[in-house]
């Protein structure tokens, strides 16, 4: 924090260094076919973060200290970048560009090894979205734009959330990517994920993103294990003026008794220049209607008797059919009704102890649940805040200073094993930067208010308050007669009913208290008697601070070295509701630090031929781990126009403070010692669930199998990535890039269910009523291989006509071992060493959450000017089937695939610098699912105006 606030300072008591004689460089940029003015061309000089962007009349004005000669880089959507030498800027400039073939030609790109560089000669596989891609996408917002870049996977869980997924392990709340906004970690401190667009900077202000898919924490810290997102904001020294967006559209479409449902998406930004000081604010706000989660179906989890092998067949096969009626089926359990859970304490087994009825001796009955929008009681709505105001000052040409206030807030769903709303999300973050042409010395902080709670939970404690589990069972066995929704019917007298009064009441009480604590009723109400609320409280904060300095000046021409060094410290403030206290009262609180160098030459091979290897290293401690390092090299040989590389990395990633603190009231338990045994799994162990299964039908307890804790032994996970790949930009017309790469994991961090006695006596375990599942976190000792390869491709037809494509796909292979290090077999006896994750004989053994498409592509046809003043795109979009495996409340199936159509067309009103879009994602409406339990998405329809620059 005090290098936080010194920086500050430094930007606002610096005084205004000795001025050199000011020039000043005007010109006018125009289309090289037509002579038409072009506004938004945007003008740098080279070699500073000096610049300008042209008016409606296609003019600029841009003042320096520096003297001529001089060199200024012209870019624009939809044309050549162009470089002009100024020798006498007393002459106006007159810049004619030409339209572009492809997207990308010159790209510049800094994600990759920290310092500017060529796309095409980037050491790693790198992706870029810049203003030229935003304009085109038929995607609704910049950050949606992403679902078009090869091997690129988002999972939506809310209209506001999406997690970004690449090269395997599919996430709801993606730890092992890093999203970087500004340089800022865009994760929440204590859950650990990047909350994408919940919290980023307005859709205006962004100016481009970079993807890196692959392990970058070289350079970038052990969190970036599978990759990294760089989302760079607008400096208000180039892009001035007012510039305001208006959004209006709807989805939910075709829903029954629900849909259609409008929303809208207002976004301003306003910038100016005064000198050396510039300053901008922006605000976006979003309101709508969510995707609501609305599968009814019943769940498909591999609890579910005879689930996956068929022995006598010696076949493995999904055994168990879902019976999606309830009137047919005893054990109904919707996907997305909560408190019905047949294995989380939404079921009731009889015996012919507990029970006169002989028809339901040895039957699993489920209660009736609640729907999403039951519990939720706000029928879906859904709202965005964002907002930043940042101001810089330019100590010299080459040096700016800055701070800056970066806000997000609004509601959203998320799924983790479970489903959990955060009906009023708040997170600031506050940041200084100096930052010149070879160094930067940046300090930020990250605080949130995250209060939320999980569904089920709510769910079943309502159905506890309304009637208890066993009083609600006896009811069901003395009216069951053979009709199941007779029967149910009568269980359910007294349960509440969703709107009143009484529901509305304990919902209100449960959802406002602590988990931790007792709720008001709980001292009045006999069913109520020791229930504790459901709320969640994440307002954890996060404190950091990082320098790089790039030695190249001091070095010889062909040498370059970069060194860096940064320190984090988080401060966990959950009271109790997520993680454990300290045995004195307090929150946990730690610190992490790292450092790195790389190194790099250019080496001239010839004429036409240069060779760029690269080496890397970085050291990382958190204080809960030993420290590790992790080490990069690669090198990359340009030919003419083609670019081969080649890269190796190891690395290492913390595991995220929800895995290893959590204490199991959310139902996820992390692997460290106050973890467990806030969980009480040390005093009062728990069991796998397929031991469970056999103890129930056999009632000997030697069938049980007991989770060991061993939280000394939980450590951080690794990999080791090998790739190749190859780009080139052939005429100006075909661009490809392809990559081919391999991955090795040990130590993965997973988590596996496993099921607590009430009580802790185990024949609490006979009956689901008395059961408690959790998810705890572990190393597993499986090894793990991921392969994979992609390519893309863009082919300039002419007449502003492009053609684009790419295609990823990625295998994950398990070598399956035992504690003890034995590989283990499948149910037929054959080893499982390096077999797929997604074949049933491997996932029957236990859950390995790959959770990824193996196949996708996607194919676009654009052209952003078929006129001076209009552009189009339509994109289709496939991704292949995926073996999902996910957390208690969801389950175990294999979703099918899913294709999708979008499209947009633009309309340019140059007189009003307006911009009209009409565009639709999924666009013929086919509903798909992304997860198992999320939302199923159909489609969405917008038209935006966009008023671009206006009072420069």
């Amino acid at each position: 924090m005090k290098l936080l606030r010194y920086l500050t300072l430094l930007l606002f008591l610096v005084t205004t260094a000795a001025q050199a004689q000011t020039v000043t460089i005007t010109g006018r940029a125009t289309d090289q076919k037509t002579n038409e003015p072009l506004a938004g061309v945007t003008i740098l000089l080279r070699g500073t973060n000096l610049g300008a962007s042209t008016g409606a009349d296609g003019t600029f004005s841009l003042k320096t200290d520096r003297q001529p000669p001089l060199v200024l880089v012209a870019s624009f959507v939809g044309f050549a970048r162009q470089e002009i030498t100024v020798t006498d800027p007393t002459q106006p400039l007159t810049i004619a560009l030409a339209e572009d073939a492809v997207t990308l030609t010159e790209d510049v790109v800094v994600s990759a090894s920290r310092v500017p560089e060529d796309i095409r000669k980037a050491a790693v596989t790198v992706e870029k979205l810049g203003a030229r891609q935003f304009a085109n996408s038929p995607a609704a917002n910049p950050f949606d734009a992403l679902q078009n870049l090869k091997g690129v996977d988002l999972l939506t869980q809310s209209l506001t959330f999406k997690s970004v997924n690449v090269r395997g392990f599919g996430a709801n709340n993606n730890n092992r990517f890093v999203q970087l906004t500004d340089g800022m970690d865009n994760r929440s401190p204590g859950l650990g994920f990047g909350f994408g667009s919940v919290a980023g900077v307005s859709d205006l202000d962004i100016e481009s993103i970079e993807l890196i898919p692959g392990a970058a924490s070289a350079l970038y810290g052990p969190d970036a294990l599978q990759g990294l997102m760089l989302t760079t904001s607008k400096n208000p020294f180039v892009y001035q003026g007012l510039s305001a967006q208006v959004k209006v559209g709807m989805n939910n479409v075709g829903k029954t008794n629900f849909g259609p449902k409008g929303y809208s998406d207002l976004a301003i930004r306003y910038a100016k220049t005064f000198g050396r000081f510039a300053f901008k604010v922006n605000f976006q706000r979003l309101s709508g209607t969510d995707f609501i989660a609305d599968n009814y179906d019943d769940r498909s989890h591999r609890d579910r008797a005879a689930f996956l092998v068929d022995q006598p067949n010696r076949t493995v096969s999904l055994g168990y059919v879902p019976n999606n009626n309830p009137a047919t089926n005893l054990q109904y359990d919707g996907v997305n009704i909560y408190g019905d859970d047949f294995n989380n304490g939404g079921a009731f087994d009889y015996t012919a102890t507990n029970t006169t009825n002989a028809a339901l001796v040895g039957k699993r009955v489920t209660r009736t649940g609640y729907t999403e929008l039951d519990l939720l009681a706000n029928q879906g709505k859904i709202f965005s805040n964002r907002a930043n105001v940042s101001l810089h000052y330019k100590l010299t040409d080459k040096i700016e200073a800055s701070v800056g206030w970066y806000y997000g807030g609004g509601n959203f769903i998320r799924t983790a094993g479970f489903r959990e709303y955060f009906p009023d999300y708040q997170r600031n973050q506050f940041r200084a930067e100096v930052k010149g042409e070879d160094f930067f010395v940046r300090a930020y902080s990250t605080s949130q208010t995250a209060e939320g709670y999980n569904l089920g939970n709510l769910a079943r404690r309502l159905l506890q308050i309304g009637k208890p589990t066993a009083t609600w069972a006896s009811d069901f066995a003395k009216a069951y007669t053979g009709d199941i929704l007779a029967a149910k019917q009568a269980a359910d007298a007294g349960i509440f009913l969703p709107g009143s009064a009484d529901y509305t009441r304990y919902r209100d009480e449960l959802i406002n208290t602590p988990n931790n604590v007792a709720i008001p009723s709980a001292a009045t109400v006999a069913n109520a008697k020791g229930l504790n609320g459901v709320r969640l409280l994440d307002n954890s904060s996060m404190y950091h601070a990082e320098g790089m300095y790039n030695f190249r000046k001091l070095l010889p021409k062909a040498v370059e070295l970069i060194t860096g060094a940064s320190f984090r410290h988080y401060s966990m403030l959950t009271q109790g509701t997520i993680f454990p206290t300290k045995k004195d009262g307090s929150e946990f609180a730690f610190n992490e630090y790292g450092w790195y160098l790389q190194g790099s030459l250019n080496l001239k091979l010839g004429l036409n031929a240069t060779l760029k290897p690269t080496a890397a290293v970085r050291y990382d401690k958190n204080e809960f781990f030993k420290g590790g390092f992790t080490p990069r090299v690669s090198g990359v040989l340009s030919v003419g126009p083609h670019n081969f590389r080649a890269s190796w990395q190891s690395a290492f990633r913390n595991p995220s403070p929800n895995q290893l603190l959590s204490d199991g009231k959310t139902g996820e338990v992390g692997g460290s010692q106050a973890a467990l045994e806030a969980a009480n799994l040390i005093a009062n162990p728990a069991y796998t669930p397929a031991s469970v299964a056999a103890y129930q039908k056999s009632g000997n307890a030697t069938d049980l199998v007991k989770y060991t804790p061993d939280p000394a032994a939980f450590t951080t996970e690794k990999i080791k990535t090998w790739e190749v790949g190859y780009k080139t930009l052939i005429k100006n017309r075909l661009y490809v890039d392809a990559f081919l790469y391999r991955s090795i994991y040990t130590d993965f961090i997973a988590a596996q269910n496993y099921l607590q006695p009430t009580s802790g006596n185990v024949a609490d375990l006979k009956n689901a009523s008395t059961t408690t599942s959790y998810q705890v976190n572990f190393n597993n000792t499986n090894e793990i291989f991921v392969n994979g390869w992609g390519l893309g491709l863009e082919y300039g037809l002419g007449r502003g006509f492009t053609v684009s494509g790419n295609y990823a796909r990625q295998v994950g292979l398990i070598t399956r071992r035992d504690n003890f290090g034995v590989i283990q077999n499948d149910a037929f006896g054959n080893p499982i060493v390096e077999r797929r994750m997604s074949d049933l004989d491997v996932a029957f053994r236990g859950r390995n959450f790959f959770i990824s498409p193996e196949n996708r592509y996607n194919v676009s046809l654009a052209n952003p000017r078929l006129t001076n003043r209009l552009g189009a795109n339509i994109t289709y979009r496939w991704t292949d089937q995926m073996w999902v495996e996910q957390g208690t409340t969801a389950g175990d199936i294999l979703l099918p695939s899913w294709s999708t159509v979008d499209a947009q067309i633009s309309y340019k009103l140059p007189a009003l610098k307006t911009q009209a879009k009409l565009g639709a994602t999924n666009l013929l409406n086919q509903y798909y699912a992304q997860g198992y339990g999320l939302a199923r998405i159909g489609g969405l329809y917008y038209l935006s105006l966009t008023f671009d620059e206006l009072f420069r």
